[in-house]
This record gives C-alpha cells, structure tokens and sequence, in this order.
C-alpha cells in the first residue's frame, strides 16, 4: 500500500516549501527553524494535506465496527 506515505509526503512537502532558500550552518540551526515552522503552522493545511477519500472512508468503516 505504497498510497498510505502520499498524506505524509505532502505535509513533507509543505514543510520543505517553508524551508526554501534557507541556508542552515549547523544542525542545531535547521531544528530551531524546524520548530518554529511547525509551531507557526495550524492544524488546518495539515488537515488539508493529509485527507485524502480513501483514508476517511477507511477511518468510516473501520469506526463502523
């Protein structure tokens, strides 16, 4: 089931887009940067990104039992 990364890859994508242009010198650079975008983001682009019809009619019926 290789389509259950695509949610993941998105938000990946997203974070990466934050990121773009930034040059870090040190590790400890791009985690503050890291931490900042990821407070700064709101549930709802990750809502956005990640839903997907297969992964809520999954969670439907798997509820349904």
């Amino acid at each position: 089931m290789p389509d259950i990364n695509i949610p993941i890859e998105r938000v990946w994508e997203f974070i990466k887009q934050q990121l773009s242009g930034e040059i870090f010198t040190t590790l400890q650079q791009l985690r503050d940067r890291l931490q900042q975008v990821l407070e700064k983001t709101t549930l709802e682009p990750i809502c956005s990104l990640s839903s997907y019809n297969f992964i809520l009619e999954a969670l439907f019926y798997a509820a349904s039992y």
